[in-house]
């Protein structure tokens, strides 16, 4: 199992690598130029402002670099010759681990060094911690105190819930026939959902978890947290449901 997963990693190093390099170059630029504009209160601002595009292009980053391979496999029968070689499981499995290994790093790297870069690298700035007066934040006495905690902390979460979308685009390749569908449909969702629960003015789970100091307020609810994550692995059963009881699709055509 572990060289399998290895082989698999193997297949997806040149598209994840050159994304990732690529986005751990740019958010560590942002994270050094932007704050110059803003007035800062505490050192992490920096960083919160060189990584806040990744809020909308995050579905896109950890599903296109990752799930197109599967893809590809399933439309020219790759997994069909796999078959006497090892159980459907197996290597499903491994491919699923490989996929999530790639996403979860997707996110990870580019938020710790960028962070790293804001707290140590970055150029010089005036902190004005008394400027905002109540300060709002979540979990504020480690992001004024702890920043390289936080750091961690928020990245490890935020990459759990990029493994979490690439599992919607890691299923729709498993049964979609269109590839555009499969790179696109977890970013579509994040848009969807983030609008049909502003529409009743409700706040946006998925994106308040992902981004939980956007909310207003030092103290983040646990739904905020857990109703997000929960809602899209809601999605994503009724949708492997969809796919099989319904289209009857098969993820091993024969």
């Amino acid at each position: 199992m572990k060289r399998l997963i290895l082989l698999e990693l193997n297949k997806l190093a040149k598209p994840v690598l050159t994304v990732l390099a690529l986005l751990t170059a740019v958010t560590c630029i942002l994270s050094c130029t932007l704050f110059q504009d803003y007035t800062l209160c505490y050192a992490l601002d920096k960083w919160e402002i060189g990584t806040e595009f990744l809020l909308l292009l995050f579905p896109l980053v950890v599903t296109v670099p990752v799930c197109w391979q599967l893809y590809y496999e399933r439309r020219d029968r790759f997994l069909v010759y796999t078959l006497p070689r090892i159980s459907k499981g197996r290597y499903l499995a491994a491919k699923w681990i490989a996929c999530a290994i790639s996403a979860f790093a997707l996110l990870f790297v580019p938020y710790v060094l960028s962070g790293l870069t804001a707290l140590y690298l970055s150029p010089y700035a005036e902190l004005y911690p008394d400027a905002m007066h109540p300060y709002h934040h979540i979990f504020l006495t480690w992001y004024t105190k702890y920043p390289l905690v936080y750091l961690l902390v928020l990245s490890l979460w935020k990459s759990f819930l990029g493994i979490l979308i690439m599992t919607f685009g890691f299923v729709l390749a498993l049964f979609s026939t269109n590839l555009f569908v499969v790179l696109t449909a977890p970013f579509v969702y994040v848009i969807l959902d983030n609008f049909l629960w502003s529409v009743p003015r409700i706040p946006n789970y998925f994106i308040g978890a992902f981004q939980p100091f956007a909310v207003q307020g030092s103290d983040m609810p646990l739904q905020y947290w857990l109703w997000g994550p929960i809602q899209l692995t809601l999605v994503i059963g009724l949708t492997v449901l969809y796919y099989t009881r319904l289209r009857h699709r098969p993820i091993y055509p024969l």
